[in-house]
């Protein structure tokens, strides 16, 4: 990927990635690395963003449930049912749409174009949403506080709101 772009997306993110591997995986959809794999000429190993989804999804959650403590939110339910408004899928994909990862072509995938990738286009997003925050995991040695200031960036409007909601 052109360094112009790494940059780019790390200036969004609020993070710049010590292993430039992490981003990239994050970056990787398993639609891409399979055609990579499958190649008659040229087919090679390229890992692909699945697993840094799982983490970044209960890194998200973790990170969420910090986030509301600090807001002052103090019960179990109060912050179970804020954390959903903010990690549920439609709402991973408007964080995704906001950071262009599909129109700036930060995502590797072969899941076509045209009505086919609109189709998948709310996958495609919240995925890499989640894979993106477990790379930032991974990349920060496991630092909680630095994924919690990406977190702040990422989804500063929907804190934002959430903010006015609760006052």
């Amino acid at each position: 990927m052109d360094p112009a772009k790494i940059q780019g997306i790390e200036k969004q993110l609020g993070y710049t990635f010590t292993d430039k591997n992490e981003l990239l995986r994050a970056l990787t959809h398993p639609t891409f690395s399979k055609e990579q794999k499958e190649k008659p000429v040229g087919a090679h190993v390229c890992p692909h963003q699945s697993v840094y989804a799982t983490l970044g999804d209960a890194v998200l959650k973790a990170g969420f449930i910090s986030l509301l403590m600090d807001k002052g939110l103090k019960t179990k339910g109060d912050i179970t049912i804020s954390k959903a408004d903010l990690e549920n899928n439609l709402q991973l994909a408007e964080v995704g749409r906001r950071l262009h990862l599909l129109e700036e072509n930060f995502i590797q995938h072969r899941a076509g174009s045209g009505e086919k990738l609109e189709e998948a286009s709310r996958t495609l997003y919240s995925d890499t949403v989640e894979a993106l925050i477990g790379a930032i995991y991974l990349d920060s040695n496991s630092s909680m506080s630095e994924v919690k200031k990406c977190i702040s960036k990422i989804f500063k409007p929907e804190l934002e709101a959430m903010d006015r909601k609760l006052k």
